[in-house]
């Protein structure tokens, strides 16, 4: 009976990680290469779920397979090594009290692994303010160019199209940026209430904000250029 439901629970999991994969909105047609080949931009966005889901479901075969005496636990495992906090806070708590000891090598642990999501962020602002700097310049030679009357009308939708794509795609891995300093959040809480000293993983999420803030303000500025050209 023990064995039927073990199986059943790996079933399911191994489905909803494929879901995960296979249900992703992974389009990033028309958006600058620079964002949608970053490896650090795609960690935050929806799209970089596939990879995340696909390692997930690769590390479930394996544990399926294996001589694991708790495949299920095994394969929750190597979904969190794949996709971290992103996985949910409950996931991630419950996978560094199983790897874990004390509470402090958990809390150390976790530093370390917002520190990592921080170093991503910062990358991917990097790669994402070189973007927004070049669609500011077009939108300003556009804008030129149409006082001018010296542009067709076709070249400048196409141009205006990609700038438009690059602001969804970028509203997007903010959002989802969010949503891990959110879970990240929430993990600092679960540790404070279980007795913890969470001031300096408190710090690093407080420094993950900024940087998101930061990023937010950038395309911000962009989308108020993008809205004030007219285009006939």
């Amino acid at each position: 009976m023990l064995k039927v439901i073990r199986t059943a629970v790996i079933a399911g999991m191994m489905v909803f990680l494929a879901g995960c994969q296979n249900g992703s909105t992974g389009s990033s047609g028309g958006v600058d290469p620079r964002l949608a080949n970053n490896q650090d931009v795609e960690f935050f966005n929806k799209s970089g779920w596939q990879a995340c889901a696909g390692g997930a479901v690769i590390g479930a075969l394996a544990c399926a397979v294996s001589n694991s005496s708790n495949k299920a636990v095994c394969m929750a495992a190597a979904a969190i090594a794949g996709c971290g906090v992103g996985m949910g806070a409950n996931a991630y708590l419950d996978n560094q009290r199983k790897k874990y000891a004390s509470k402090e090598l958990q809390l150390n642990a976790t530093i370390k692994d917002v520190e990592a999501e921080n170093k991503r962020i910062q990358n991917a602002t990097s790669v994402a303010k070189s973007v927004i700097d070049s669609d500011k310049k077009t939108l300003a030679q556009i804008e030129k160019d149409m006082a001018a009357n010296t542009v067709k009308k076709d070249a400048v939708q196409k141009q205006i199209k990609g700038v438009d794509a690059n602001i969804a795609y970028l509203r997007g891995t903010i959002t989802d940026m969010k949503k891990h300093e959110k879970q990240w959040q929430d993990v600092s809480a679960d540790m404070s209430k279980s007795g913890s000293d969470t001031q300096n993983l408190d710090s690093e999420i407080a420094l993950m904000r900024d940087k998101i803030g930061s990023l937010q303000g950038e395309l911000d500025s962009l989308y108020t250029q993008r809205t004030a050209l007219k285009v006939g």
